[in-house]
């Protein structure tokens, strides 16, 4: 096996890809318009990157600039190599740094290039990657939010004001909660959460995680299946219930049900049954 772009999505500007390489595999010399930040799952990546030579293991990143000249191979005795590369188109960048208040200025900021041991900024990735994947558009923009984070304050485009600033209790919150359980019949926009809050997405990203554990999306999902519960425990049915509340479709509902009680909303809706105990002589 070579190369194998295993899944590839396309988003608002970013485009992600999971790639599998394997022991002869290589990229010749090459150069992006993008921004590109990978997260390392497995195998070891020999990369050039001007004029150095790098390694990338597993747990790593690698981060580019725009029209970064690299190359890299793979080594054979480490076995297939696997990434998640993300390619940032700069106005992205840019523009989730002046909706944040990190950058002033329009043309796209450098970043320190090379490979990084960066904990955080490997799950940041898979973050995006997982909330890309599972087609949720508002998990997503709050993952490449603090993406965006970790790579400009990394590089000191954030100030310590944007960034530092403490989290909104959960009673700060207070608008912000109620707007949500207004609004059970689509996933709520973090442009109308912020605008409630009166605080940048970011802030409003920290502050739910900070008083509830998770990010916004994520509570209003779990408002949302509170509220298929009431409604299937009333009668209503999976379709109508799924449409109201304004999931993708059908099998949107069922999975997000299912992962989070464990059981399909159709067995859920069904009325209880009670075993009857065997007759003891």
């Amino acid at each position: 096996m070579t190369l194998a772009m295993e899944e590839f999505y396309r988003s608002n500007g970013v485009e992600l890809a999971r790639v599998r390489a394997g022991a002869h595999a290589s990229f010749p010399l090459h150069t992006h318009a993008e921004y590109v930040v990978s997260a390392n799952l497995s195998g070891c990546e020999s990369i050039c990157l001007d004029g150095k030579e790098l390694s990338a293991t597993e747990g790593m990143v690698t981060v580019y600039n725009p029209e970064a000249m690299q190359s890299s191979s793979f080594d054979s005795g480490a076995g297939d190599a696997e990434f998640i590369s993300l390619y940032i188109d700069c106005a992205a960048l840019v523009g989730i740094g002046h909706d944040n208040g990190w950058l002033s200025r329009s043309s796209p900021p450098q970043l320190t290039q090379g490979v990084f041991s960066c904990p955080s900024l490997h799950q940041h990735i898979l973050a995006a990657y997982q909330a890309m994947r599972d087609n949720g558009n508002v998990e997503f923009e709050a993952a490449m939010i603090e993406l965006a984070a970790a790579l400009l304050l990394s590089d000191g485009h954030v100030s310590d004001a944007g960034a530092g600033r403490s989290a909104l209790s959960a009673r700060e919150l207070g608008p912000a909660l109620e707007y949500m359980k207004s609004h059970l019949s689509a996933p709520a926009t973090l442009d109308a959460l912020s605008a409630v809050a009166s605080v940048n997405k970011y802030q409003l990203i920290r502050s739910f995680k900070a008083a509830m554990g998770m990010t916004p999306a994520r509570y209003h999902m779990q408002l949302r299946l509170i509220e298929a519960r009431s409604r299937l425990r009333r009668g209503f049915s999976v379709q109508d219930v799924a449409f109201e509340l304004g999931f993708f479709d059908q099998s949107h509902f069922i999975n997000a049900f299912k992962k989070v009680l464990g059981v399909s909303p159709l067995r859920f809706a069904e009325p209880e049954r009670f075993i009857k105990p065997a007759n003891r002589e």
